[in-house]
């Protein structure tokens, strides 16, 4: 029975010792892992919001490069003041390259309207029936936005071969900045 008591004693201190051990020791690596792990899912948790940010941040450069192809194309077709002039000299060159005897050429006033600028210009020529009709032909194939508008046609006086017909119309032509037009963007966001 001694022997039964020293072995059940032994395995109580054993089981003390093993206790008192995992007390001291284990349980300062138990609080440690719990911490780690803790942070790992925080850390697992941030990823997957930086994967997330890193998704919006790629649709939002294809946005960008998106309205940047878009701003591309407005200016091809509506250009700004500064190539106002090189639009207004192609017009000429397009009638005079009509044959059309240009007799008057004014350019009015810039109006402005909600995101772009409208410039007038009153035109006054002679010219034939056919050429007339294909010189707002050519103008109508510009890359840029004219409209031809209070189209007047006329029998000319005296007639001759080369002028048949007194025709005077408006011509006008649409530009705008890009601070314009991305003002315009931000606006309906």
């Amino acid at each position: 029975m001694t022997f039964l008591l020293q072995v059940v004693g032994t395995f109580v201190v054993v089981i003390v010792a093993v206790f008192a051990f995992d007390l001291s020791v284990c349980s300062d690596l138990r609080t440690q892992a719990e911490r780690d792990e803790k942070e790992a899912q925080k850390l697992d948790s941030e990823v997957r919001e930086l994967e997330n940010v890193r998704v919006q941040l790629s649709e939002y450069k294809k946005k960008t490069e998106e309205y940047m192809r878009d701003l591309q194309a407005y200016r091809a077709n509506i250009p700004e003041e500064v190539r106002l002039s090189e639009t207004l000299a192609q017009l000429q060159r397009i009638a005079q390259g009509r044959s059309a005897i240009v007799r008057e050429f004014r350019p009015g006033p810039v109006r402005k309207q909600s995101f772009y600028y409208e410039k007038p210009v009153s035109v006054k020529a002679g010219t034939t029936y056919d050429q007339i009709g294909q010189l707002f032909a050519d103008i109508a194939a510009l890359p840029r936005i004219v409209r031809v508008s209070d189209v007047e046609i006329r029998q000319a006086s005296p007639q001759t071969p080369r002028l048949t017909i007194e025709v005077s119309y408006e011509i006008t032509m649409f530009f705008a900045s890009e601070k314009d037009i991305l003002s315009l963007d931000d606006e309906s966001r």
